[in-house]
């Protein structure tokens, strides 16, 4: 039996440089090294080669670098056959039409998506984008609900939920939500620290500092240990927010707030040179913190350091001539020095912008009695009892 003659043509494979998986590498190569547009036209070139299904996994990469006149263009011209494809073939159409700033294009294209398969909750999540770019942040609610009941254990779902709640100061409902967080990750510090948040806005301090010690365990940054200070001293418990303000100046020696803050605690303690110390640290960082200067010149006065106070409350005037507080304590701080004049412009200044400064009132009537204006001192102290 005679063997059939070998062909003398060879048959031609297909290289490695001409293959699917060649080219798809070769766009995320280029994008993991910054080459962005060599990377979107490896992944049109794609799209452009035949297919049996839709290469949608292509079209989102290209989303994500936002060539998103590229995806779209080939989502409208692609035919969808099964209710799998033409979903997330909205889907996809949906987030390029968001992107471009087509809200209502999106809204409706992500409807379809819905209709078809209700059960998928980044479709939800993607309505709800929709709805806030359109200003209405209860129907974003509404979908991120929906979005929970199509994936209860999306933790992220509940976040997004908190913030929105948070924004719009409906604090309780935002508490709900951020507890639901620490529910599903309970090591996760952000979800902590935005729990705390929530206390201590409404007024829950004991709860606050629970949820701050949680996130600061989790991994949370020097700057939890300062508001985790700042409730234990605002809920009376001072040895523990000195401890906690400490911590946070042993890893952020500059950590602003903690100085100022640990410094009003010790002069409420009668402490005052260790909280010189500190507010002048302060200084250091931010020279021309008004409140800061306010605060050093408070200071100087308790240690009898009225001239140097003086100065500072003057260059805080400076930086702020109408603030009533500082006008108020430089001219109680004249007023001891016997500046008689200069304290009565001050007050006077002062009672322009606050008529009603009761305080002012009783300082003023204090200056007036000292100089021996009676009447004009009763006048001002019969001021301060009705504004009292």
């Amino acid at each position: 039996m005679d063997l059939p003659m070998a062909s003398n043509t060879k048959q031609k494979r297909p290289t490695l440089k001409n293959s699917y998986l060649w080219s798809f590498m070769q766009a995320r190569w280029n994008r993991r090294f910054g080459k962005t547009d060599e990377a979107i036209q490896n992944w049109v070139d794609l799209l452009n080669r035949e297919s049996s299904r839709p290469r949608f996994k292509e079209v989102g990469y290209l989303i994500e670098v936002q060539a998103l006149q590229e995806a779209r263009g080939y989502l409208e011209q692609l035919e969808s056959d099964s209710d799998e494809d033409i979903s997330e073939k909205n889907y996809l159409l949906s987030k390029c039409y968001l992107g471009q700033a087509l809200i209502p294009q999106a809204k409706e294209k992500i409807e379809q998506a819905i209709l078809k398969k209700p059960q998928n909750a980044k479709y939800w999540d993607l309505l709800a984008d929709c709805y806030l770019e359109l200003g209405d942040w209860r129907e974003a609610i509404k979908a991120l609900d929906n979005s929970m009941r199509a994936a209860p254990q999306n933790a992220e779902t509940n976040y997004r939920m908190g913030m929105i709640y948070s924004f719009h100061e409906e604090y309780h409902e935002a508490l709900r939500c951020f507890q639901g967080c620490c529910q599903l990750r309970p090591r996760e510090f952000l979800y902590w620290e935005m729990k705390a948040e929530m206390h201590l806005l409404l007024e829950q301090l004991k709860d606050a500092c629970n949820s701050y010690e949680r996130a600061l365990r989790y991994g949370g940054t020097p700057d939890l240990a300062a508001r985790l200070a700042y409730c234990y001293v605002q809920n009376g418990e001072i040895k523990k927010g000195i401890q906690y303000y400490k911590y946070t100046l042993k890893y952020e020696p500059d950590h602003y707030d903690s100085l100022s803050n640990l410094a009003a605690v010790y002069q409420n303690l009668g402490r005052s040179q260790e909280a010189l110390t500190l507010l002048e640290r302060a200084k250091n960082i931010y020279p021309k913190d008004p409140i800061l200067l306010n605060n050093l010149a408070f200071t100087l006065v308790h240690q009898g350091r009225t001239r140097k106070a003086s100065e500072y409350y003057r260059e805080a005037l400076e930086l702020t001539p109408d603030h009533p507080l500082i006008l108020y304590n430089l001219s109680v701080c004249l007023t001891r020095k016997g500046n008689w004049q200069e304290g009565i412009d001050l007050i006077n200044q002062l009672l322009k912008i606050e008529p009603n400064h009761s305080a002012g009132w009783a300082l003023l009537g204090n200056i007036y009695d000292q100089i021996d204006q009676s009447e004009v001192a009763i006048d001002c102290f019969n001021k301060a009892l009705k504004l009292a």
